[in-house]
């Protein structure tokens, strides 16, 4: 057990991000064309063992237009300056600053494309933060890679950093995983959490002030089904309704009526009948049974609120609400509509006009029925249900995926991959293998079938020979 003495950079850092698990909406962007077609190519190729080969699937929409098609995506993470994608196909792919290896892809190297996370192929869930990331595989194993100096990635191996993925010590059962600025959670499958990394504001959870390089159990926590990790704070929202959070508290991020820290979970006032729960770096957000959104902590715009107070100005009853790291929040109406409030330095709110903050919910232009909504440190990034992915904010390392960094800010939301996503499937992997961007490499004699299929079942394949 330790106290992490880690310097704190200047600039501003992220928070994990986490959407209502019961979201579940089929619907897309109404002015989005539909794809028609798919074309496969080369539609016929013959290469030599160990050489490889390159397929696209371009796709034919609606509207005459046609393009390159991206794997296919299930989930994404924000962090503070760099962003990832959990893909169909089990694998995750991250993009944007790299300073600490949090792009996982065994290099240190910002990126500007999806660089895939060495290793990992059959994720089911993804959570990136400041200087690292976790995810849990279909396992119940968790995997995390980037910075350790407070024993982030769980392994109980001392090192400065990892740029490719390591195992947490003894998870075995988790379902799902957030990671904090110097801490990570992980729900297990009996309702119950476990924490490690930095824990100098009790944000392990155990009942002390001190961190661990190898999880430990949150005290009293058995009955939770859903996880959020903030800042410096994690919350938990449990069976009976509640929210429970512990760690730091000097913006009343715990919601308990103080601003004291506290190394055990603590329940949130003014708040039952809770289905979701976001934590961030400032504030954290519950979503209701009923559809209401409530908040507490340090929202810009907004008075310091100890307890868990109701946000008005939606308009409308909410399905999913995602709080962020610096000072605001979003949330997606049952209408499909999305709506921010809070700082806008830099358009993380999705409205043309950015600087001063909205105390108030506005409206984001351009995004309707995202599947998951996530904000970082002062960017936000919706993924719909055909693979579409859009963002919007700061994007000085690329984080909105784009691939073209905005030293200013994009305030409107900026299209990162086209819909749908494909799936690439080799009918014969003895013969040859196939990556999730459509890179085959010969492995024997012999014909296989490529194959790329949408979420929605339009495919075409491609006969490969290799010799």
């Amino acid at each position: 057990m330790f106290h992490s003495n880690r310097t704190t950079r200047t600039v501003r850092a992220s928070v994990a991000t986490v959407l209502c698990a019961a979201l579940a909406t089929t619907a897309v962007i109404a002015a989005t064309p539909k794809l028609q077609t798919i074309d496969v190519t080369p539609a016929a190729k013959t290469i030599s063992v160990g050489q490889k080969q390159t397929f696209t699937a371009m796709g034919t929409f609606s509207n005459g237009s046609k393009h390159a098609l991206g794997p296919a995506l299930i989930d994404i993470s924000a962090g503070q300056y760099d962003t990832c994608a959990l893909l169909a196909s089990g694998g995750v792919e991250c993009w944007g600053s790299n300073e600490k290896g949090q792009l996982g892809d065994g290099t240190t190297n910002d990126s500007l494309i999806p660089r895939a996370v060495t290793g990992i192929g059959t994720a089911t869930a993804v959570s990136v933060n400041v200087w690292n990331a976790c995810a849990v595989l279909a396992s119940g194993a968790v995997k995390c890679w980037g910075y350790d100096g407070a024993g982030e990635l769980g392994d109980g191996v001392p090192k400065a950093m990892s740029t490719t993925p390591v195992t947490v010590v003894g998870i075995s059962t988790a379902t799902a995983v957030g990671v904090g600025a110097e801490h990570s959670c992980a729900l297990l499958a009996g309702g119950t959490v476990q924490c490690w990394g930095a824990g100098g504001d009790g944000q392990l959870g155990n009942g002390v002030y001190s961190g661990s390089y190898v999880p430990v159990t949150v005290t009293g926590i058995s009955t939770a089904t859903a996880l959020s990790v903030g800042w410096a704070h994690t919350c938990a929202l449990l069976a009976s309704g509640e929210v429970q959070c512990w760690g730091a508290n000097q913006n009343g991020t715990l919601g308990n009526n103080t601003t004291t820290h506290s190394s055990t979970p603590v329940t949130v006032s003014s708040l039952s009948g809770a289905t979701a729960v976001s934590a961030g770096e400032t504030s954290s957000c519950a979503l209701t049974a009923s559809g209401e959104v409530k908040c507490w902590g340090s929202i810009a715009g907004w008075d310091q609120f100890n307890f868990a107070v109701g946000v008005g100005g939606l308009g409308g009853p909410a399905k999913a609400v995602a709080s962020s790291g610096n000072a605001y929040v979003c949330v997606v109406l049952r209408t499909g509509s999305v709506k921010c409030f809070g700082a806008n330095y830099y358009g993380q709110l999705g409205n043309p006009t950015a600087g001063n903050p909205n105390p108030s919910p506005v409206l984001v232009q351009g995004i309707n029925s995202p599947t998951k909504l996530v904000t970082g440190e002062e960017f936000t990034c919706a993924l719909f249900s055909g693979g579409m992915m859009k963002c919007w904010g700061y994007n000085y390392y690329g984080q909105l995926g784009n691939r073209r960094p905005n030293y200013n800010s994009n305030p409107l939301p900026v299209t990162v991959v086209g819909t749908p996503g494909v799936v690439w499937n080799s009918s014969n992997t003895t013969k040859a293998t196939i990556t999730d961007r459509g890179v085959a490499t010969g492995r024997a004699a012999g014909n296989t079938t490529i194959t790329a299929t949408t979420p929605g079942l339009i495919n075409d394949n491609a006969v490969l020979t290799v010799k």
